[in-house]
């Protein structure tokens, strides 16, 4: 099949290379201490620390400077660029929206919780990972060990935490607190919420770090809240100095919306725009519209790539992003490793953290997978990349399709009905069923 690519032209440099001199200027700063010459040397620094930020600030300028008519960055320019779609599929909530609701809510808790343990570690270390433990590769259940298991992870958890034997509820990690963040935006300021009320309880309940530099939050989000604290106020604060306006971390955000909005793509797609765009643009934006109506569709459909076809309704037809999705819906693969090399042969100039590169892992993985949770989120998983979010997501829209009573029980039996957390004036644990009790409570008031 004949498919048109947009030009993207990307620019060669060697990141090893790039690397190994940021290592010389380090060691030579360390060095010129030594020698004795530290005033000289300190002033060398200075000025290389100069010209990094100038070198940012035009890097910056130029990219925001861009403009695409087919990428447009407001929603009624988006809208008027989408192919025909159902928008709204039902004007009622199903009777098995709480047990779809319940599979996309684990789901997204099993895929999150698998892919964390080896987070954007290359397919080489994960299998090698795997076989040194005599465990299959893609896994079939939750990791048996860790690298570095007692070190924090997120604020409230260790990293064993993520291990099977040790869990004792869902791990704390950025990706599930996103999707709490969500709900507490929608439930404090309701449908018609704005990016400053979001930004209100971004800074009322999500913590940067504790004492021990343990992070809550990372990329454009640990970025915009660090210019909070500067006192910059919107649109500045999610964009100034922010080199992820087209990363993954969008997309992470949206399942909120495609729980509330069950069979209702297009509103979903309008939540999510609302939300991502207060540190992404274009096909960062897309790609948190995209997987919010994928998700809602999900909650409809009995095929989780029939969902992922509706959601390229609410997009752009002719953006970076839908392109991508469309190449991956027509390219055969066979398993993980098949996947992630046709993807990096046509994609290889993108971060690992794309928007696009990522979102391809999740369905290709749903398409090796089809109805199988193990097989969908342990193949989505081993393709590498972002792939706590990756397995998140996968889980979610496969979860919403098939329901809770689907999934194998070694995937939720773990975490006790309960998901440990760090958001600020919040209890450290959270029962999961209360949980989607509260969306389920919004989507009888937004579906109305």
């Amino acid at each position: 099949m004949f498919m048109q690519m947009k030009d993207v032209r990307y620019v060669q440099y060697s990141p090893v290379w790039f690397q190994e001199k940021v290592d010389d200027i380090t060691r030579y700063l360390k060095l010129s201490s030594e020698f004795g010459c530290g005033e000289e040397g300190a002033r060398i620094f200075e000025n290389f620390k100069e010209d990094i930020l100038k070198r940012i600030s035009e890097f910056e300028s130029l990219v925001l400077a861009q403009k695409d008519a087919e990428e447009p960055d407001d929603l009624e320019g988006i809208r008027r660029l989408r192919p025909a779609g159902p928008r709204k599929m039902t004007g009622e909530i199903r009777a098995d929206y709480m047990e779809r609701l319940r599979g996309a809510f684990y789901g997204r808790m099993a895929g999150c919780t698998l892919g964390a343990a080896l987070e954007f570690n290359p397919i080489a270390t994960m299998k090698a990972w795997a076989e040194y433990f005599s465990e299959p590769f893609p896994p079939v259940d939750y990791w048996s060990h860790i690298k570095e298991p007692m070190s924090p992870h997120y604020i409230t958890g260790r990293k064993i935490d993520l291990t099977k034997d040790h869990m004792d509820a869902v791990p704390p990690d950025d990706d599930t607190i996103y999707t709490l963040l969500g709900l507490l935006t929608m439930e404090e300021y309701g449908m018609d919420f704005t990016q400053e009320d979001m930004a209100a309880v971004w800074k009322k309940y999500l913590p940067i770090e504790d004492e021990r530099g343990s992070r809550g939050c990372y990329w454009g989000e640990r970025n915009m809240m660090l210019n909070f604290q500067k006192g910059m106020k919107l649109p500045e604060a999610g964009i100034a100095g922010n080199p992820n306006l087209q990363n993954i971390a969008g997309w992470t955000r949206a399942d909120s919306y495609g729980y509330v909005c069950p069979g209702w793509p297009e509103k979903a797609a309008e939540l999510a725009y609302r939300d991502c765009s207060i540190n992404h643009r274009r096909n960062g934006v897309y790609g948190a519209m995209f997987m919010a109506a994928s998700i809602s569709a999900a909650f409809i459909v009995d095929d989780p790539i029939e969902a992922v076809k509706i959601g390229l309704t609410e997009i752009p037809q002719n953006c970076l992003f839908a392109e991508g999705i469309r190449w991956a819906l027509d390219t055969q693969v066979t398993n993980y490793q098949d996947a992630a090399d046709k993807t990096w042969k046509v994609y290889g100039g993108m971060f690992n953290g794309s928007a696009l590169t990522n979102a391809i892992h999740v369905v290709m993985g749903l398409a090796i997978g089809g109805k199988n949770f193990t097989k969908t989120i342990g193949e989505t998983i081993a393709m590498s990349g972002d792939n706590d979010c990756t397995g998140a997501t996968a889980g979610s829209i496969l979860g919403a399709v098939i329901g809770k009573e689907a999934i194998p029980e070694n995937w939720t039996k773990p975490f006790n009905g309960r998901m440990h957390i760090y958001l600020k004036e919040h209890p450290e644990y959270l029962n999961i069923d209360e949980v989607c009790g509260r969306f389920e409570k919004l989507a009888h008031q937004f579906m109305k």
